[in-house]
């Protein structure tokens, strides 16, 4: 008995090539997903989100650079992770400076991802840092008074600090009690040196009433100088620059009095600053 061959019909056909075209397909995507993750290489830019932050004066500034965008390709990220920044000139930088930003990267992580750096140096403009003050009068009624607040919060956040250790004449077992304080001079001290900032100062009145080493109780009476340095014409108060401390002179003398008090105070910052009242001149025009 002869056999007879039997072409497969039509609808047998086109499933075959369906079936065949899906697979040809899927090694199609597979392959192009390789290729995209694994063997292309890709360009990566390492200037273009740099967050350029510099810290100072005008004249006196520094800068740092990061990369601090996240990019959710793992691989791109870790390469991204590894990047550093120098940058030239980085030292008394000055409003209108041009600087030159490199990036450097780890090489074995570039080349084990296939990607290439691009963009690896630019060069930038220093501009919006904060200048030293031109005049006294460019002190703000709301500057001022952010500094008033602030004054009155750091004597009282430190007053049992500043009657525990300030009042000498007192015997330290004693435990000093607080009379009163009040403000009684704000400065501003102009420097006559570039290494220096300018700085604002407020001066307290301190009384407080403690035992003396002949067991009688006694009033006395300290200076103490809240002080502001970095004042320049952001007007912004930096916590890292505020700080607190007595105010050392020879005798006991009652500086109530502005002569006795001025004569003090050069002592201590004549040969470094131009030192300007604030109530004298800019509260007295702002009123």
């Amino acid at each position: 008995m002869r056999a007879h061959f039997n072409p497969p019909s039509k609808e047998a056909m086109k499933s075959k090539l369906i079936t065949t075209l899906c697979v040809l397909g899927i090694i199609f995507i597979l392959y192009f997903t390789c290729y995209i993750f694994f063997f292309r290489t890709t360009n990566i830019d390492l200037t273009k989100d740099v967050d350029v932050k510099y810290y100072g004066e005008s004249g006196f500034a520094v800068a740092e650079a990061t990369y601090n965008k996240i990019d959710y390709n793992n691989r791109k990220q870790l390469l991204l992770e590894s990047v550093t920044y120098k940058i030239t000139p980085n030292k008394n930088l000055k409003n209108g400076d041009r600087i030159s930003i490199e990036a450097f990267y780890d090489q074995d992580i570039a080349k084990q991802y296939h990607m290439q750096p691009v963009n690896k140096k630019i060069t930038i403009t220093v501009e919006n840092l904060p200048e030293r003050l031109k005049s006294i009068y460019e002190l703000t009624p709301e500057f001022l008074q952010k500094i008033d607040q602030n004054s009155t919060q750091y004597i009282k956040k430190n007053i049992s600090k500043i009657l525990d250790e300030d009042f000498s004449v007192f015997d330290m077992d004693s435990n000093p009690q607080l009379v009163d304080y009040q403000r009684v001079y704000r400065l501003f001290l102009d420097s006559q040196m570039d290494s220096h900032k300018d700085r604002i100062i407020d001066v307290y009145q301190i009384r407080a009433i403690g035992e003396t080493s002949d067991s009688d109780k006694k009033e006395n009476t300290i200076y103490y100088l809240v002080n502001y340095n970095e004042i320049n014409n952001s007007l912004t108060l930096k916590k890292e620059s505020v700080f607190g401390e007595k105010l050392i002179y020879s005798g006991s003398k009652d500086l109530s009095k502005k002569e006795d008090f001025e004569k003090v105070i050069n002592e201590k910052y004549g040969h470094l600053y131009q030192i300007t009242y604030i109530e004298d001149k800019v509260e007295k025009k702002t009123n």
